[in-house]
């Protein structure tokens, strides 16, 4: 069963159960009133009718011989206005019955009279033959003797009466509950359009059509419920973007790794091949030796990058670390390689201790040293330098045109490529310096200017 349906079922029984309760209240009340007003009437008619007899029927005036007695007594009965409703009975011999039926026999469980009275009176309302009858019995006294005398009145005009309106109240719950339950459902169907709304758009979100919105009117629980939807279709559009930008950036990652490494990995097969198939002199064997010896360094360190940046990914634990070190460090790593290519390495520190974690910062710093190498000629400087909470790298080389700038920390991305793989580059030294920063809460900044040098800084949150 739909919500709607069952929100209209509820709301139609609870109206139902009401207005029942309602008209039940109502009847009752009728009813009561009615036969309050029917048993009043009955036993002051009958203690009327009791007195009217009584004194028509006197003691001193009742013949002695029974049957002039009996027909003295039935013509006093008879001659007492509203006799017609009344019985008379003496032991079981009925002088006078207009009802129709033994009413002394009807009036088993009848509630007896509280009202003052000459005589016990008894009355029940009973139905007889189709027809309700209020009955009042009484024991008389006459001439020594004791007559039964009971009212049998015909109430059935008052009984009907609340039946009709009983009849006329349960047409009346039939249209109103009708009505409400028209309403009801009109109510609800519009109060929960919302829910369909929101029911067909997570439909929606589910086929993958994320900018699909609600339209949000008023301020109720649903507009809340809306609301919170669309912020939830907003926030998983906003992820799904970034896993789609992320599954695009590791495909395109896969592709640059896949075709950097054919280089190598082509050289390195060449040079085997030509070792295992040719004759070659020495010179020529230790030439194809060295070939992939440096073919393979390349494609080490190719790998050693491409792990560094993959794990880099994670959470990092940083202590502080002292700056002169981690400067001193880096300097050895590269010293090597820049005495080979008649490059100075200039370090200078102005800074104490940062927080970091020192081998990913090492390798960092060594990678822009050695991008700096790179851009640098012979006889030329590049300046390793710290204070307070930057450190920055500094060359005099040929330069990164501007245009380029915003892109060189992408994986891969090399600004002259044939130069760049001769001098060893793979394109991976920027974005790995970039997602070493971002995991330090550190700023990557890079200026330069075309044949006069870059600077390239890591800025760290201030200690404070």
């Amino acid at each position: 069963m739909t919500l709607p349906a069952k929100l209209t079922g509820l709301s139609i029984s609870l109206i139902a159960i009401a207005v029942i309760s309602c008209c039940a209240i109502i009847l009752s009340y009728a009813q009561k009133d009615a036969l309050s007003d029917v048993t009043q009437a009955g036993l002051q008619d009958h203690e009327a009718f009791y007195r009217s007899f009584r004194g028509s029927a006197s003691v001193s005036d009742v013949p002695e011989h029974p049957a002039v007695r009996r027909s003295f007594i039935l013509s006093a009965f008879r001659g007492t206005p509203g006799a017609v409703e009344f019985t008379l009975r003496l032991g079981s011999d009925f002088l006078s019955n207009n009802v129709g039926f033994d009413v002394e026999s009807a009036m088993k469980g009848a509630a007896a009279s509280e009202a003052d009275s000459y005589i016990a009176l008894e009355y029940k309302i009973v139905r007889v033959n189709g027809k309700d009858y209020f009955l009042a019995h009484g024991k008389i006294d006459i001439g020594g003797e004791t007559y039964d005398l009971s009212l049998a009145r015909d109430i059935s005009d008052a009984t009907g009466g609340v039946r009709a309106l009983a009849l006329r109240c349960l047409a009346a719950s039939l249209v109103v509950t009708a009505l409400a339950a028209t309403l009801m459902w009109l109510l609800v169907f519009r109060s929960l359009k919302p829910i369909r709304t929101l029911q067909e758009s997570a439909n929606l979100l589910s086929r993958g059509q994320y900018e699909n919105r609600i339209a949000v009117e008023g301020r109720d629980e649903l507009a809340a419920l809306a609301r919170d939807f669309n912020s939830m279709a907003d926030a998983v559009e906003e992820n799904v973007g970034a896993l789609r930008e992320t599954a695009a950036r590791r495909q395109a990652f896969i592709n640059g790794l896949s075709h950097e490494m054919k280089t190598p990995v082509t050289a390195i097969m060449l040079s085997a091949e030509t070792l295992l198939n040719r004759r070659l002199s020495p010179e020529e064997s230790n030439r194809a030796l060295a070939r992939i010896y440096n073919q393979s360094k390349w494609l080490e360190s190719l790998s050693q990058k491409l792990m560094a940046l993959v794990l880099v990914q994670g959470e990092i634990e940083m202590r502080p670390e002292s700056v002169a070190d981690l400067l001193g460090a880096v300097k050895e790593t590269v010293s090597g390689v820049f005495e080979e290519n008649g490059i100075e390495l200039i370090v200078r520190c102005g800074g104490g201790d940062l927080c970091m974690d020192f081998d990913l910062m090492r390798a960092a710093l060594a990678n822009l040293a050695d991008n700096a190498r790179k851009a640098s000629r012979s006889g030329q400087t590049v300046e390793l330098c710290a204070r307070g909470n930057i450190i920055e790298v500094t060359d005099h080389g040929r330069g990164i045109p501007r245009e380029e700038i915003a892109r060189v920390t992408e994986p891969f991305y090399m600004v002259d490529r044939s130069r760049s793989k001769k001098r060893g580059g793979a394109g991976l030294g920027l974005a790995l310096v970039r997602q070493i920063a971002e995991a330090h809460g550190a700023r990557l900044e890079i200026e330069s200017v075309l044949d006069e040098g870059t600077t390239v800084r890591l800025a760290f949150p201030d200690a404070r």
